[in-house]
């Protein structure tokens, strides 16, 4: 983004009605920024991620428990930025870095604290990594598979929502960590990407019930289920759960806008002594530097691939959030402002 007077904003318009629309958000100017104190920077945007899981917080009754956004609330989400002026001893101008929690914004103003600057060690890999293996959608799937869900060699291990951002981590981390693995998603080309990542086995959802594809794909069950989905797919793998399996609970997309429900054979757990683990990422960054070392390296190794797809200009966010929801994206949405 070029330094200008009029800076834009995305802000939330209106309750979604089942699926998010682009016409549920605003695109406005926002207010102008104040002037740096000691220890703030500016910044302009240069990447914004899309993540899922905000159609959920778009609602006045959110299924996780927490108030909704309000109308006229600018989202949040991570960000790569750029450092255009600095009154901080830790960011120059033209430095790079990542944002948890950016405003849907163009430029902002930042107290460097809030920044993890991309390091230069990994200044010559594409930023977008940044925002998909080595941000926090390969984080999140790392912590899920690894961490939480406790990948083995001699699992065998179903994704779902695998051909989106934090799936076609989860797919990549699991086979790097030798277990089999199964993915889910919703076209040929989707498909064909699974295998490509390593996934050994790969079901479009579209072909029947998820419970007969999932059986179909493990005959012999499996032992670790990587949910994205909700839904039918995660009834679908307490039907196929091996004795003692375990569930990692990382989102609901299929969920996400509606009154949710849960699995209607849930009695399985009882006789089958299964475990269904929920997590929350931003729990556990104490596990960060684990995962960069590990992440860092498969991606140097060629054994982990950013997968994403860009939309070009700020004024997209509303379209991309969109398509998000409709599953219409290879791997992270991401808006190049």
């Amino acid at each position: 983004m070029n330094d200008q007077t009029v800076i834009r904003e995305v802000r939330v318009a209106r309750r979604p009605q089942g699926v998010v629309r682009p016409e549920d958000f605003d695109l406005a100017e926002a207010a102008p920024l104040p002037q740096l104190s000691d220890g703030q920077v500016r910044v302009a945007l240069r990447l914004l991620g899309m993540n899922a899981g905000m159609a959920d917080g778009m609602r006045e009754h959110t299924n996780s428990g927490r108030p909704g956004m309000a109308l006229g609330q600018v989202p949040r989400s991570d960000a790569v930025l750029e450092v255009v002026e600095s009154r901080s001893d830790e960011f120059a101008p033209g430095d790079l870095a990542v944002r948890s929690w950016s405003p849907w914004r163009e430029a902002d103003i930042v107290d460097a604290g809030e920044l993890r600057r991309i390091p230069a060690e990994r200044a010559d890999l594409p930023l977008e990594d940044h925002l998909t293996v080595l941000g926090h959608v390969g984080f999140t799937a790392w912590v899920g598979m690894v961490s939480v869900g406790r990948v083995r060699e001699t699992d065998t291990v179903y994704v779902s929502g695998a051909a989106g951002g934090v799936g076609s981590c989860a797919v990549q981390f699991a086979a790097a960590h030798g277990a089999r693995v199964i993915g889910s998603a919703g076209s040929p080309q989707k498909v064909a990407l699974l295998k490509e990542l390593g996934a050994d086995a790969a079901v479009d959802y579209h072909d029947g019930p998820a419970v007969e594809l999932l059986r179909a794909a493990a005959p012999d069950g499996i032992d670790l289920f990587f949910d994205n989905v909700g839904g039918d797919h995660l009834e679908a793998a307490l039907d196929t759960l091996r004795f003692r399996g375990r569930a990692v609970l990382c989102g609901a997309v299929s969920q996400y806008g509606r009154e949710g429900t849960g699995p209607r054979n849930y009695l399985r757990m009882i006789y089958q002594e299964l475990t269904l683990y929920g997590f929350i990422v931003t729990e556990h960054e104490d596990l960060r530097p684990a995962f960069e070392r590990e992440a860092t390296q498969l991606v140097r190794d060629g054994r982990l691939h950013s997968i994403h797809t860009v939309l070009n200009g700020f004024d997209r966010v509303p379209e991309a959030f969109s398509a998000l929801q409709a599953g219409g994206n290879l791997g992270r949405m991401i808006v190049a402002a």
